[in-house]
């Protein structure tokens, strides 16, 4: 294989704009530039890798499976227990109210101590609340079991996407981010489908069961196999290692492309003096940071604060946050709504036909990740050749307005038919429509997010993920209210124009968003060292 001696990095280039294709066009070069400690995530063999996202996504899948399940199950709970509509979506919000708030806890644990000994933890509550809500009596249970899936999902969104850029390079993270949409896509509207025929075929607590086997065993199988990503170069490399000879090396790291199409993967200038470490310290408890200079309480209130400066500071996270939040908030009206309306007439549908409903918007955010993930890391790759090589993040961004299209259109089709109960194809067709908005928006705004600002990525995606929950939050309470007061059909004429103003804002980011860059480029790095 020809390796590229062009640079993979130029200082005077801004924050997100890296090299991808060497002078003869022929290689894309990898980016960050992988170290020579073997060690790193980066240079995993792709066996260690794959290993470890393809329990992510089991872990991923059940966390929104547990907390999507319930509401095709609302009208058998309220027959049976007597728990009203109104308690369950309280249930239903505090979950959601949890999630935005642990996730300030978390994940800047797991900054501190690694990420493993948080995906432990977060799993083993999330079994807990899967035996709980198997057990629920009362409000107090639904409540209760609700804010402990809340606790433990907390830092599956932000977590996940920081492992994403522990483990891939720039070019394959639209990918990895459109597999993770993908699973939350399973968990989220299929995991409803299956509790749906459960309830009828076996009754609502054996949907719970069932999570709490499954729980168990992905408990089990992530003690013993679920690797640290967390890693800090070695004292022996920043002692000997020169670095400007490092970073001559590492520019060697290159992807051949053969036919446009990705052949063999290459990692180049891995130490032989650095030894593989052993399976104990692949697997340990914690891993804190070298940083001792610093207490580990103003580390942990730095790491607390630094989201939200973040958010006010850089366009870049405020457009992530904001087009992730929105997009994602579009489940709380998908599944509030169609809990409330589906069993009632014209409808009269079974918990079956509710959980059925979600099939439309699941093979929608399927294919909005194709596009948002393969597609957009084709697309830049293709764009990037023509540019001299060179890599924008707002590339990512060039064909979002398509689906941002789908999106707005998703809505209206959907909430106005099912407000005149029109026929529930033409809801479905909808709600698929949705489904592939979602898919695809919310991948490239969170690629734009780490491609832009890898050095403070784990930050910046508390302060995305605290807005998108908060969001979640706030309408799964006001939803019925606003429902009530405005009528579905109005709710649902103003969520279109709110969607498609929503949409618009990527427009100056196409625009501005390298300028923007470039001038916030010092403040960047300041926070960068903190991190």
């Amino acid at each position: 294989m020809e390796l590229s001696t062009e640079k993979a990095f130029e200082t005077e280039l801004p924050p997100g704009t890296v090299r991808l294709q060497d002078e003869d066009k022929e290689a894309t070069l990898l980016w960050p530039r992988p170290s020579s400690d073997p060690n790193q995530p980066l240079n995993w063999s792709k066996k260690r890798k794959v290993i470890h996202m393809v329990l992510l996504c089991i872990y991923t899948t059940l966390v929104f499976a547990l907390l999507t399940v319930t509401p095709p199950l609302w009208a058998t709970m309220t027959d049976e227990l007597g728990i009203s509509f109104e308690d369950l979506n309280y249930g239903y919000a505090t979950g959601y109210a949890a999630l935005t708030v642990f996730a300030l806890v978390f994940v800047p644990l797991s900054i501190m101590y690694g990420r493993r000994p948080v995906y432990l933890a977060t799993s083993m509550i999330m079994l807990a609340a899967s035996i709980w809500m198997g057990k629920t009596r009362t409000t107090l249970d639904v409540i209760g079991s609700g804010f402990l899936v809340g606790i433990a999902g907390s830092v599956n969104e932000a977590l996940f996407n920081v492992t994403i850029c522990d483990l891939f390079f720039v070019h394959q993270r639209g990918t990895i981010t459109g597999l993770y949409l993908l699973v939350v896509t399973i968990g989220t509207y299929l995991a409803p489908v299956a509790s749906g025929y459960i309830a009828v075929s076996q009754g609502w607590r054996w949907v719970f069961t069932y999570c709490t086997i499954f729980m168990s065993a992905t408990v089990l199988a992530m003690v013993f196999f679920l690797e640290e990503t967390k890693w800090e170069e070695p004292a022996s490399l920043l002692m000997t290692e020169d670095r400007s000879v490092a970073r001559q090396d590492v520019s060697h790291a290159t992807e051949k492309h053969l036919d446009g199409k990705t052949r063999d993967y290459h990692r180049a200038g891995s130490s032989e003096t650095i030894a593989l470490k052993t399976y104990r310290q692949r697997h340990p408890w914690y891993t804190p940071s070298r940083d001792t200079s610093t207490p580990a309480i103003v580390r942990f209130m730095r790491h607390i604060y630094h989201p939200f400066l973040i958010l006010v500071t850089f366009p870049a996270a405020m457009f992530s946050a904001l087009q992730y939040a929105w997009s994602e908030s579009m489940l709380s009206f998908l599944a509030v709504s169609q809990a409330n309306l589906y069993p009632l007439p014209p409808y009269n549908f079974s918990p079956i036909g509710v959980g059925n409903m979600n099939i439309a918007p699941g093979i929608g955010a399927i294919l909005g990740s194709i596009f948002g993930g393969p597609f957009s890391d084709y697309l830049i790759i293709r764009i990037a050749r023509r540019r001299g090589g060179i890599y924008e993040p707002e590339y990512r961004l060039y064909p979002f307005l398509l689906p941002g299209a789908c999106m707005v259109a998703g809505v209206l089709t959907y909430g106005l038919t099912v407000a005149q109960g029109m026929p529930w194809i033409i809801n479905a067709f909808g709600c698929g429509l949705v489904g592939f908005g979602l898919g695809a928006c919310a991948d490239m705004a969170l690629v734009y997010v780490q491609d832009s600002y890898d050095g403070i990525i784990g930050p910046a995606l508390i302060g995305v993920v605290f807005v998108r929950n908060g969001m979640a939050t706030v309408m799964t309470f006001v939803i019925p209210i606003w429902m009530d007061s405005m009528g579905v059909y109005n709710m649902f004429l103003l969520l279109g124009i709110l969607t498609a103003l929503v949409m618009l804002t990527s427009v100056p980011l196409l625009i501005w968003g390298k300028r923007w860059r470039i001038k916030l480029g010092d403040k960047y790095k300041d926070l960068a060292k903190h991190v």
